[in-house]
């Protein structure tokens, strides 16, 4: 039993953990585009990358808020004729 407890709190901080690197790898290459961007194209030319990046962290956002609330509800297991 004790491997088991082991290997679920693995799980769980697995899951954090690939949260972590998504949002991070997400955050890092929207900025190095941007840093591009910024030395190839006029200051004009940027406005489309910027509502692009916000975008893209509006849609990181919904996901991240998602997958919590999934697993969340993974977690808590309702036990079918206990109600109270």
């Amino acid at each position: 039993m004790l491997i088991v407890g082991l290997l679920e709190i693995i799980g769980e901080l697995a899951r954090i953990v690939s949260f972590t690197f998504r949002l991070f790898g997400n955050i890092f290459a929207g900025e190095m585009l941007l840093i591009i961007m910024a030395f190839l194209l006029p200051v004009i030319g940027l406005i489309p990358f910027l509502g692009l990046e916000l975008f893209v962290g509006f849609m990181q956002a919904i996901v991240f808020s998602v997958l919590t609330l999934v697993f969340a509800s993974m977690a808590v297991v309702a036990h079918d004729g206990e109600h109270h």
